[in-house]
């Protein structure tokens, strides 16, 4: 079984590694813990990993409160997956699919605006889940698929296309310790919420990121108009201008991220981030003895 430490976001730039315990109940021996990813639907938090020896097949842990159990007789097929994959690794995120008020209370809201839990507004429960895999000749192209509530199948499909690029990112940027999420309670076309993390190479605590929505270099027509794609990227000059009201203004939309609290001997292989609605958590995880 993998070791995994949480740590919370207390800024743009820091992540702060707590006491929480990250229990795996019911595991199957065929688990592969290389291959791994976490998100959240306001819900329960999930975690995924593959059935080891396939390249489409995802296992469910669902965190009851105090620990991950193992959902038998269940299995996520994530459809048209072959050789222009690189199934090493994946990452996964939710994004809300309307601006429906269901779902979980949001508390943070509580003693602000709100006297008490049963006063405060319903955060709206994602209703999409998605995976993102890297091209097997450019670690930079990830592909999308999505799942939508009510089947058991992630297909390649995309809100506006099925793949993204990466741009501008470090030379010494890990890119096979990746990952990504979705950090808004604002419908899924809020392309900034979307956001990129790889590890520094060599490196156990520093992260570089870069949010959805900036300016890339490949063009295409677009009703007779020609606009570029937009990309991940981590460079400042690409990224849209800062606009007072947006929900976003004066956030860092690209940066490096420092996780503080980690011990020395925890080698992190893997990591997988989370926002809950409220809070945005980082799991860590080492395949290493520790």
């Amino acid at each position: 079984m993998p070791s995994i430490k949480q740590a919370i976001k207390t800024s743009d730039n820091t992540y702060e590694v707590n006491d929480a315990v990250v229990d795996i109940v019911n595991a199957p021996n065929d688990c592969d813990w290389s291959r791994w990813g976490m998100l959240d639907d306001r819900r329960s938090t999930r975690m995924y990993c593959f059935k080891q020896g396939t390249i489409d097949q995802l296992y469910q842990f669902i965190f009851d409160g105090t620990s991950y159990q193992f959902e038998e007789n269940f299995t996520l097929t994530i459809s048209g997956v072959g050789d222009d994959q690189n199934l090493k690794k994946i990452a996964m995120l939710s994004t809300p699919n309307f601006e429906e008020a269901v779902g979980v209370k949001d508390k943070e809201l509580v003693g602000v605006e709100y006297e008490t839990i049963e006063d405060a507004p319903l955060l709206p429960i994602p209703q999409n889940y998605h995976v993102y895999i890297q091209a097997a000749d450019d670690q930079q192209f990830l592909y999308q698929f999505i799942w939508k509530e009510g089947s058991r199948n992630f297909k390649p499909n995309g809100i506006t296309r099925d793949w993204f690029k990466l741009k501008d990112f470090p030379s010494d940027t890990d890119w096979d310790r990746w990952t990504m999420t979705y950090d808004s309670n604002h419908y899924q076309l809020s392309l900034p919420a979307y956001v990129y993390y790889a590890f520094k190479k060599d490196s156990n605590d520093e992260i570089y990121f870069g949010r959805y929505g900036a300016r890339g270099d490949e063009e295409y027509e677009d009703d007779g108009t020609i606009k570029t794609y937009d990309v991940y990227s981590y460079n400042p000059e690409d990224q849209p201008i800062d606009v007072p009201g947006d929900q976003y203004y004066g956030q860092a939309k690209c940066g490096n991220i420092k996780i503080i609290g980690l011990a020395n001997d925890f080698e992190v292989t893997d990591l997988s981030i989370v926002f809950d609605g409220i809070d945005t958590f980082m799991y860590l995880l080492t395949d290493k003895s520790e």
